[in-house]
């Protein structure tokens, strides 16, 4: 999951990712949401914010 996110904050979408990474848009899917939650955020944007500001990335 730190890969996704290291992706996200590099601005790639999920379609992106998923190809990057060879897995499936549903798969990445599941690890945003599973993000969002650990960062205790809504959105992508304030993921990416969450995880740089903390020093996560």
């Amino acid at each position: 999951m730190r890969t996704v996110l290291q992706l996200m904050t590099m601005g790639l979408i999920k379609k992106e990712i998923a190809d990057q990474l060879t897995l499936s848009i549903h798969t990445v899917d599941t690890y945003l949401r599973r993000i969002y939650e650990k960062l205790e955020v809504n959105t992508r944007t304030g993921a990416v914010a969450k995880a740089l500001k903390e020093g996560l990335m």
